[in-house]
C-alpha cells in the first residue's frame, strides 16, 4: 500500500487494534492540518523575527561602513 503516511513501528502489528490505528490516523491527519495552517499569532512573529533579523543585519559593528564614506 502506497501512502504518504509515515507510519509508526507498531502501526501493523498484530495486536493494534483498528480502533489504534483509525485515532493515530485522525490525530495524524490533525497534525498535518495544523502545520499547514497560518495563524495571525503566528504571522505576527514571524513579522517579529524578520525584522530582529534586519535590525541585526543592520548594526554599525556588523556592517562594513569603509565602503560608504
Amino acid at each position: 500500500m502506497t501512502t504518504d503516511y509515515d507510519f509508526p513501528s507498531w502501526f501493523w502489528d498484530e495486536d493494534t487494534t483498528d480502533a489504534d490505528r483509525s485515532r493515530w490516523m485522525t490525530q495524524d491527519r490533525c497534525r498535518r492540518q495544523a502545520r499547514r495552517q497560518t495563524m495571525p499569532s503566528l504571522e505576527a512573529m514571524q513579522r517579529r523575527v524578520d525584522r530582529l533579523e534586519r535590525r541585526i543585519e543592520a548594526r554599525a559593528d556588523t556592517v562594513d561602513v569603509e565602503e560608504y564614506r
